[in-house]
């Protein structure tokens, strides 16, 4: 039988200035927060730290997270002086020659475990923050990196909002022939610069161009299991909300603690699906306010149930079954479902057949003892559609570096889906989905739709 040959890791070193954001890059390849410490303060990373990043249970890239270039000029200054009494004979043997003299530079004891780690990997990932101003410094960390004699591949990260920046050190960085660079800001991240992050490595390390495919196709496969798993996350909390209903006396009507009894079933259920998508794309409640969700100019709104918040979001706050006082209390009242008398629908529905009767029978017990059913309305329904599909479409953007808390995309498509209301009708006649089947066809295909929805994030017809 024949066995395929162990993969032996990449080794990848992600060196660069203090503070550009080295640590940022791999959390947020790792979508990890927790991996490694992020400060301000100069100097935060003190040793060098592995990470790997698999392709199913195998590392394909062996990441090492090294200290931050403090004093790269007297460093070359160092190196220069060594070359004119060293016998080494290349510059690689020149850094070998000065790591091995590690006592003699106690200053550079940082940089020296960069320079340690840059000679015995595959490939370098600069990483540089755009941000900065072109000094001097940082030309002298290219030509020191240069001297290892590996492929270094720049990653310009803190890019979103800074364009000109951006031009200026791409055009920078051309000037020492690396002309292959990549734009990854590790706050506003994007799939596809990971991706693209994967196929520059694939240029520059060709003899392992197989082995990095694979590791595309793998990540690409994780990346969309995970939007399809949030997005039928979101679909069941959908689901759920419109298929809610309660029944209640004709006769007693409308109470304030129905009304709440019905609030706080859509509020803890939204938050349930909360805390799932924070887990499903490892975020953590510190980057998120638990109790409240985005809702406008990125501020946060608590009351999911108020007329402001219907109408930032295009809905009609007036269109609930009870007007004014209940305007905005999220309730439509329903006499199973028909408008037809308790007698006169008992008749429709025995002349349907009994397969109607057995489908309505809760309705019609219900309307035949004066009762009404009280259900979510459609305008908060289609809020928690928007809102959530907002949080999933920020969520898929939010790099593991980020330390703010989630900020939501303002310019965000409101518009609802075509057949929006067709699939909520749809919704609203099984109340027996509010309790998730799994195997049911028609369910299958309500959900596949929605999701379809919610991943594309297109605009409406």
């Amino acid at each position: 039988m024949k066995h395929e040959a162990h993969v032996v890791p990449i080794k990848v070193a992600v060196v660069g200035h203090s503070n550009a954001g080295k640590t940022s890059l791999i959390r947020t390849l790792l979508r990890d927060d927790q991996f490694g410490d992020i400060d301000e303060a100069a100097g935060t990373t003190r040793y060098v730290e592995k990470s790997a990043i698999l392709s199913a249970d195998e590392a394909v890239l062996d990441l090492f997270d090294t200290p931050g270039f403090e004093d790269s000029s007297a460093l070359l200054q160092a190196l220069q002086a060594l070359s004119k009494t060293s016998e080494s004979g290349s510059s690689a043997d020149l850094l070998l020659d000065f790591i091995e003299r590690a006592e003699d530079y106690p200053e550079f004891e940082q940089e020296i475990k960069v320079l340690r780690q840059s000679l015995i990997s595959n490939v370098l990932l600069y990483i540089i923050d755009v941000r900065e101003p072109l000094l001097g410094k940082y030309s002298d960390e290219v030509e020191i990196l240069s001297m290892a004699g590996k492929p270094i591949l720049p990653v310009f990260n803190f890019i979103a909002g800074n364009s000109d920046a951006l031009m200026r050190w791409r055009q920078q960085m051309a000037k020492f022939n690396l002309h292959a660079a990549l734009e990854f800001d590790t706050v506003a991240f994007e799939f596809e610069a990971e991706k693209r992050l994967y196929q520059k490595l694939q240029s520059l390390l060709e003899q392992h161009y197989d082995v990095l495919q694979t590791l595309i196709d793998y990540r690409q496969g994780v990346w969309n299991n995970l939007n399809h798993a949030a997005a039928r996350r979101i679909f069941q909390l959908i689901a759920a909300v419109a298929c809610y209903r309660r029944e209640i006396s004709s006769e007693a009507g409308l109470s304030e603690a129905d009304i709440g009894w019905m609030q706080d079933y859509v509020r803890s259920t939204e938050q349930q699906a909360l805390q799932d998508l924070l887990t499903i794309f490892s975020f953590t409640q510190l980057d998120v306010d638990i109790q409240q969700l985005p809702v406008r100019d990125g501020e946060w709104e608590l009351d999911l149930f108020s007329p402001a918040m219907l109408k930032d979001f295009g809905l009609n706050a007036g269109a609930t079954a009870l007007k004014g006082a209940a305007a905005g209390a999220g309730i439509d009242l329903m006499v199973g479902g028909m408008s037809l008398g308790a007698a006169s629908m008992l008749g429709a529905a025995l002349g349907a057949g009994w397969a109607a009767v057995r489908r309505y029978q809760q309705e019609l017990k219900a309307a035949l003892r004066g009762h009404r059913w009280l259900c979510v309305d459609d305008e908060t329904v289609s809020l928690l559609f928007l809102r959530n599909r907002r949080l999933l479409h920020s969520l898929t953007q939010r790099g593991h570096a980020a330390q703010n808390k989630l900020h939501v995309i303002n310019e965000v498509q409101k518009k609802l889906p075509g057949r929006w209301y067709k699939v909520l009708n749809i919704l609203r006649q099984h109340p027996q989905w509010q309790q998730l089947p799994s195997s049911n066809i028609e369910y299958t295909e309500i959900q596949d739709e929605v999701t379809g929805w919610l991943i594309s994030n297109e605009k409406a017809d």
